[in-house]
């Protein structure tokens, strides 16, 4: 009897705070500016979001986030998600952002909002220097590795790979190709640029010629969020005073500037 007291309990605790959340009238902004920090859902991935020689989170989207924030008077938390559960993370109110060169796609809209997109990408094949494989034929029968959930791993099924590999994050497809485990990584461009041939990088390539998909990245809020309005005028502005040219420069990010400038 008293553990189902206090099962009884527990659930009316979990409503009473769910009800909390739904029922104050706060608005994101204010639970933001209420909590006194915005907090941001990321990976490991460069060049958007890592970890510098001092452990303090950098790369494009990381100091864009850390910007924004200081626009809002809060600080900036990066935390690392599951990218397969960004969707559940958010809607949890886990995290307030997903800024970690998301692609903007159309299987997402009905778990969240998108920012206005500002960069492009696509997804590439890299493999080790001495490998053969040259063409998307190879690479439909070869060994692949992607990343959980992500733009890559809906190109492999799109494109019908036969032999798929899931794994936590891009950094981990590029190591499941040092390791042999797998033939090729795919990855977004936006990384591949940033890492492949550099440090424990160097013995892999991109494979030349071979790309797949046209996708745009944004940043993910929830649902109606009002944090969208003042996250996009954010992004604009950095496109129209040229700061964020400079950033772009800086880590080698094609910008959206269609949508930018729009």
């Amino acid at each position: 009897m008293k553990k189902f007291i206090k099962i009884l309990m527990a659930s009316i605790l979990a409503i009473a705070t769910l009800f909390c959340f739904t029922a104050c009238g706060k608005s994101d902004l204010e639970q933001v500016k209420e909590n006194g920090k915005i907090v941001v859902g990321i990976t490991v991935y460069k060049p958007m979001d890592y970890l510098d020689e001092n452990d303090q989170w950098t790369g494009f989207d990381a100091e864009l986030a850390k910007e924004f924030a200081g626009e809002l008077g809060v600080n900036c938390q990066f935390v690392i998600i599951t990218w397969s559960q960004k969707a559940i993370e958010l809607k949890s109110n886990q995290i307030d952002l997903i800024w970690n060169g998301m692609t903007a796609s159309s299987d997402l809209e009905a778990d969240m909002d998108f920012s206005v997109s500002y960069a492009r990408n696509a997804q590439v094949a890299v493999v080790k220097n001495t490998s053969t494989i040259a063409t998307k034929d190879q690479i439909k029968t070869a060994k692949v590795a992607v990343e959980s959930g992500s733009a890559g791993n809906k190109m492999a099924t799109a494109e019908a790979m036969t032999n798929v590999t899931p794994v936590t994050a891009q950094i981990d497809a590029l190591n499941e190709v040092i390791a042999g485990t797998s033939e090729v990584a795919l990855i977004d461009l936006t990384m591949a640029q940033s890492v492949v041939g550099t440090g424990i990088y160097s013995d892999l390539k991109i494979v030349e010629g071979v790309e797949y998909g046209a996708e745009i990245f944004a940043v993910g809020l929830r649902k109606g969020s009002d944090i969208k309005a003042q996250l996009d005028a954010f992004l604009k502005k950095k496109y129209s005073d040229g700061s964020l040219a400079t950033l772009a420069q800086k880590y080698n990010v094609v910008l959206n500037a269609e949508a930018l400038g729009a």
